[in-house]
């Protein structure tokens, strides 16, 4: 197992980082790295991602929707080919520090006999393309 994850500080109360964290119809307007999410958020609902990483990745992929908890949680989870090959659980986490202050931690959890064949370069690509997004979801839900 492999945790990859990132922490940014919004100026701005949960509800709001929320509602823009699961609008998915218009992350094209604001998601540099997720740039089209098909599907409805729904608690066993397929998704269609397409994404477009730092390092040039472009790929589209179909993971479901594991946990929704209104202003506090959200998680995807998908796999490539088999499960026990390579598979990731994305989690966005809002933690509220005050009424309008919150830490967003966006992380990826990584399961499978291929994290040990992942090279390092493909780690600092998530991670960057991580702190991207992060970077634009404060941009996009400060200028509210």
């Amino acid at each position: 197992m492999k945790e990859l994850s990132t922490k940014i500080q919004i100026n701005s109360g949960a509800e709001i980082v929320w509602k823009i964290l699961t609008d998915f119809k218009n992350y094209s307007q604001w998601n540099p790295i997720l740039i089209k999410i098909i599907g409805e958020l729904s608690i066993g609902n397929t998704l269609e991602i397409h994404l477009n990483t730092i390092g040039g990745k472009n790929r589209i992929y179909h993971p479901k929707i594991t946990k929704i908890t209104p202003n506090r949680e959200l998680r995807w989870s998908g796999k490539f080919l088999f499960s026990k090959i390579f598979s990731g659980e994305r989690i966005f986490l809002i933690e509220t520090l005050s009424d309008n202050k919150v830490n967003l931690v966006n992380k990826e959890i990584f399961s499978g006999i291929g994290i040990k064949l992942a090279p390092q370069k493909m780690e600092d690509d998530i991670l960057a393309s991580f702190k991207k997004m992060n970077e634009a979801l404060k941009r996009t839900v400060e200028h509210q």
